[in-house]
């Protein structure tokens, strides 16, 4: 949820979500009570308020929600989606090249690279 400190209530959520981000109380709710559902965060009572706790790393959940984005817009097809970025102008032609020479020094590392 991008906020750091642990426990939250809904208002501080909502305070911390994104510039352009402003959902009404009741879709955020949802989303919180979607996440608590999946065990990405628990709820408790305080007084008579909800305060979420988040039960995972940002990264691991960045890391699962964007698998299953993958997976359902491009059939798990990363090429797909670095095409669909790069024509739609989102890729710069100098962040290409810093993907590329990263995904070689990642490649170089893996045991899997083959020198031959």
């Amino acid at each position: 949820m991008g906020l750091r400190g642990g426990a939250a209530t809904r208002r501080r959520i909502a305070a911390n979500l994104p510039g352009g981000c402003r959902w009404a109380d009741s879709t955020l709710l949802n989303f919180l009570s979607r996440l608590e559902g999946k065990g990405f965060v628990r709820s408790d009572k305080q007084g008579n308020k909800n305060v979420y706790t988040p039960l995972v790393r940002r990264a691991d959940y960045c890391a699962r929600a964007t698998a299953a984005h993958l997976d359902t817009l491009y059939g798990g097809d990363v090429r797909g989606l670095v095409m669909t970025l790069a024509d739609a102008g989102r890729l710069s032609f100098a962040e290409m090249e810093t993907l590329a020479r990263w995904l070689d020094a990642r490649a170089a590392e893996s045991p899997e690279y083959d020198y031959d």
